[in-house]
C-alpha cells in the first residue's frame, strides 16, 4: 500500500507559489522610484525565498520519492532512469518555455533577441540539479545520500565566491555554472545548494516527519550565516547578495524553519488549507502563469506602471488567478484524489 502523501510539502510549495507571484507582480508593474520604503524592501525580501524554497523542496521530493520507490522493491537502477528521464523532460521543459516566451513576447522583433531562448533560467537549475541528484543520490544508501547532500551543499556554499571572480571566455555552457543577467537569471552556483541542501532534509525525514530537529538544524545554520556575515570577508569576490555564504545560510535556514512548522501543522487543518495544497501540486502551472501573466503581451499596459497601493491589489488578483488555475488543473487531473507515495510532486517544482 502507498505511503500516505505529506500534505506539508504541497503546503509548503503553495506557499512558495504565493511568493513567487508576490516577487514577479512586483518587480514587473511597480513603476520605477514608487513605493520605496519598508513595505517593497519587505516584499522583494519574502519574495526572494521563493526560488530557494522550490530548489529546496526539489531535492527533499527527490529524497522522499526514492525512499517510496525502494520501499516498494524498484532497483537502484531504475529508480536512477527514472530520475533522470524527469531531469531531461524538466529541460526540455525549460527550453520550450523559453521559446514560447520568445514567440509571445515579441523578441524576435529585436535585433539579438534570440539570444533570450539560451538564458538559463530556474527551470534549466532545476533540471540540472535533479540529474546531479539522480547520479549521486537516487538508489544509495540514506546515510550516504544525507554525507553526499551535505556535502554538496557545503562545496558549493564554498565555490560560488571563485567561481563568480573567474574571468573566462564567455560560453553558453559556463553560464550554467554561474552567470549574471543578461546570460543568466540564476545558475547552478550557489543555487544548486539549495537543492542539496533539501535532499540532506530529506534524507533526514524519509522514515517519518522531524520538526523538532529541523527546527534545531535551521537555528544552527542561521547562527553559523550571522557569524560569517559578521567576520571580515574571506573571499575577494563576495557579494552578499550573490554569492555570500551567509546569504545562503540565511536563506536556507529559513526554508528549513519553514519545512519545521508545516510538519507541526495538525492533519485537521487541511480543511482550511486545501486550497494551498492544490496550488502547491500544480506548482508549475503556477510559474507559467505568473511569469506569462505579469512580464507578457497581455499586461503590457501594467508594466513598470502602477503604484504600490495598486500593485497590492495586482498580487491578490494574480494569486487569485493562479489559484483558480490550479483548481482547474486539479479538476481535470486524472490522479486528484490518490496518495503518491511519500510527496512526490507530479512536477518538478520552479521558482
Amino acid at each position: 500500500m502507498a505511503a500516505p502523501r505529506r500534505r506539508w510539502l504541497d503546503r509548503q510549495r503553495g506557499i512558495a507559489v504565493l511568493l513567487m507571484v508576490e516577487v514577479h507582480t512586483l518587480d514587473a508593474w511597480l513603476a520605477p522610484r514608487s513605493g520605496e520604503g519598508p513595505l517593497r524592501d519587505a516584499l522583494l525580501m519574502a519574495g526572494g525565498f521563493a526560488a530557494p524554497a522550490f530548489l529546496f523542496m526539489a531535492g527533499l521530493s527527490q529524497v522522499l520519492g526514492d525512499a517510496a520507490l525502494g520501499a516498494r522493491g524498484a532497483p537502484p537502477g531504475e529508480r536512477r532512469r527514472r530520475a533522470l528521464g524527469r531531469a531531461a523532460w524538466l529541460l526540455g521543459v525549460a527550453y520550450a518555455f523559453r521559446g514560447l516566451e520568445y514567440a509571445l513576447g515579441g523578441a524576435w522583433r529585436v535585433a539579438g533577441g534570440w539570444r533570450d531562448l539560451l538564458r538559463v533560467d530556474i527551470l534549466n537549475v532545476l533540471a540540472v540539479a535533479l540529474a546531479l541528484g539522480a547520479i549521486l543520490l537516487v538508489g544509495r544508501a540514506r546515510r550516504l545520500q544525507l554525507a553526499v547532500a551535505a556535502g554538496a551543499a557545503l562545496a558549493v556554499v564554498l565555490c560560488t565566491p571563485p567561481a563568480a571572480a573567474w574571468a573566462h571566455v564567455p560560453s553558453r555552457v559556463l553560464d550554467y555554472l554561474y552567470a549574471t543577467y543578461p546570460r543568466a537569471n540564476f545558475s547552478l552556483l550557489n543555487w544548486v545548494g539549495f537543492f542539496f541542501g533539501g535532499a540532506a532534509a530529506g534524507a533526514l525525514v524519509a522514515e517519518r516527519d522531524r520538526p523538532w530537529p529541523l527546527l534545531a538544524l535551521a537555528a544552527a545554520v542561521a547562527a553559523a550565516a550571522a557569524a560569517a556575515h559578521a567576520l571580515p570577508a574571506f573571499y575577494a569576490h563576495q557579494d552578499f547578495w550573490r554569492t555570500s555564504p551567509a546569504w545562503f545560510g540565511l536563506r536556507l535556514a529559513g526554508v528549513l524553519a519553514l519545512t519545521a512548522l508545516l510538519q507541526l501543522a495538525p492533519a485537521e487543518w487541511e480543511r482550511g488549507l486545501g486550497w494551498l495544497t492544490t496550488l502547491g501540486r500544480h506548482s508549475l502551472l503556477g510559474y507559467v502563469a505568473s511569469v506569462e501573466l505579469t512580464y507578457g503581451v497581455a499586461s503590457h499596459p501594467l508594466h513598470r506602471a502602477l503604484s504600490m497601493g495598486s500593485v497590492l491589489c495586482g498580487i491578490a488578483v494574480m494569486s487569485a488567478v493562479t489559484w483558480l488555475l490550479a483548481l482547474a488543473a486539479e479538476r481535470l487531473s486524472p490522479r486528484r484524489h490518490g496518495g503518491s507515495g511519500a510527496a512526490v510532486p507530479s512536477t518538478p517544482s520552479p521558482a
